[in-house]
């Protein structure tokens, strides 16, 4: 995004970023580049402006036809904050969960509970419940001690480096 020339600036309407619901922090790159983070609930949103900002009263523009490669990605952006700008707060229902989350919910507590000693089954008992790990158990297929297995080794990688993979 761009902030708005002088002359188009009684087109646009301003964003006053004092008033707002959440926290917002302004970086500013060496190179004339500004970073705006807003934040709130465990949910953000990130700008990045090319120009002079006036934080009192921000007025960005940015290009009516995205690249096609970011286009999903810039149309949700664009429609969080001019939900942001509309209701002055960064509202969960343009926050969808990560699909991966239950998942890697399950994962840690794996690990957690591998790391503090815990056996296999205690662990099955703590993700699945006692009348899960009753019933399956002793399954000659093994699918539940191989559920906590795989967990609990996720758990590990990520611990050692692969957490880095979830942030890129």
């Amino acid at each position: 995004m761009v902030t708005c020339p002088p002359h188009l600036r009684n087109l646009i309407e301003p964003l006053a970023l004092d008033d707002l619901n959440c926290r917002v922090t302004v970086i500013a790159d060496s190179d004339g580049r500004h970073h705006i983070l807003f934040a709130q609930d465990g949910r953000t949103l990130q700008l990045e402006l090319r120009g002079a900002i006036d934080c009192s009263a921000l007025r960005v523009l940015t290009a009516a036809i995205p690249p096609a490669e970011s286009i999903s990605v810039r149309l949700r952006s664009i429609r969080r904050l001019a939900d942001l700008a509309e209701h002055r707060k960064l509202r969960g229902a343009l926050y969808p969960p990560d699909p991966r989350g239950s998942r890697l919910t399950r994962v840690l507590q794996a690990l957690d509970g591998s790391l503090a000693g815990s056996t296999q089954r205690d662990i099955a008992i703590a993700l699945f419940g006692q009348h899960r790990v009753d019933r399956d158990w002793r399954d000659p297929r093994d699918h539940l001690r191989d559920q906590v297995r795989r967990a609990i080794n996720r758990g590990r990688a990520l611990m050692t480096g692969g957490y880095l993979h979830l942030l890129q």
